[in-house]
């Protein structure tokens, strides 16, 4: 029988410098839905096994993920721990680690600069390196894409999208 691993991901958002996690669809109308550090306790003394902290709006709004509130989680937490939003280098990755990540998801770099994914798992291992796809369904332009067949009879295809979901990249999720 395969083990279920209970694995929530919080999406947080800079909020007066110390973060709040946050609900919306496709990354609008957010909702303040409490403190990170809080709601990271909660979940690890509930039984999560592992734990992501995405910042969802860091590559956006071009500013690095709120190391102090992985510091701060990482006091608090004793489960292993994911971290993503707005990473860019080696020299982040490395910082998220320190503060107490045990991997990192990576994004919009991923994108952008897909040397960055092998260079990091070189030096960090691959264990510890996640490439996270954000995608939007689409049902224009299907020539040359992956197709998928709805339930519904209309076909679709999967395009990425980066920097929190707001910008397309032609990409087809699939076929990368």
């Amino acid at each position: 029988m395969l083990a279920k691993r209970i694995i929530p991901c919080l999406d947080v958002t800079l909020d007066e410098e110390r973060g709040c996690v946050v609900k919306g669809v496709e990354f609008v109308n957010l909702r303040r839905a409490g403190d990170p550090v809080e709601l990271a306790k909660r979940y690890n003394e509930e039984g999560a096994d592992e734990l992501v902290f995405l910042d969802i709006t860091a590559s956006h709004e071009g500013r690095r993920t709120m190391i102090d509130v992985i510091e701060r989680t990482g006091e608090e937490v004793f489960i292993p721990m994911t971290v993503g939003g707005g990473i860019g280098s080696i020299d982040e990755i490395r910082q998220i680690l320190r503060a107490g990540a045990d991997k990192v998801t990576i994004n919009t770099a991923a994108v952008k600069n897909p040397d960055l994914v092998d260079d990091a798992s070189e030096i960090f291992g691959s264990q510890c390196i996640v490439v996270a796809i954000d995608c939007r369904r689409r049902f224009d332009d299907i020539s040359g894409k992956e197709v998928v067949k709805l339930e519904d009879g209309r076909n679709a295809w999967y395009e990425v999208v980066i920097y929190g979901g707001r910008k397309p990249t032609g990409i087809d999720a699939v076929k990368w």
